[in-house]
């Protein structure tokens, strides 16, 4: 693949690539409340531009969907209230969709590259 692709290849993964450090930075104990707070101001509208981008795409219909939801338990108008147990869970399993939406992301722009 060309220089000029791994240059724009930053872009197409910087949402994913965010969602995984906030993810990550949830894992740990002791954050202030303030930081979930932050954490679903951020996490919603990311999920969303997920669900969008693998929409587009036409190819990823489960992504476009989890994402979907993902969007709406961390959604910061109506907030969902679970326990710290099932937001761990929950942060792990943002990371993991984050992970697999930047690796189809790459993939798509790969493939439309080669074009």
């Amino acid at each position: 693949m060309s220089e000029n692709f791994w240059k724009n290849a930053a872009r197409i993964w910087l949402g994913e690539a965010l969602v995984v450090v906030l993810a990550l930075i949830a894992l740990r104990k002791g954050n202030p409340y303030g930081y979930y707070v932050f954490l679903r101001w951020l996490a919603c509208p990311l999920f969303l531009w997920i669900a969008w981008k693998s929409y587009l795409r036409e190819a990823a219909t489960a992504l476009t969907i989890i994402a979907c939801i993902l969007a709406v338990i961390y959604n910061p108008i109506i907030r969902v209230m679970l326990d710290r147990d099932r937001w761990e869970l929950l942060n792990l399993a943002m990371a993991a969709i984050a992970i697999w939406s930047g690796i189809k992301s790459l993939q798509f722009a790969a493939k439309n590259h080669e074009k």
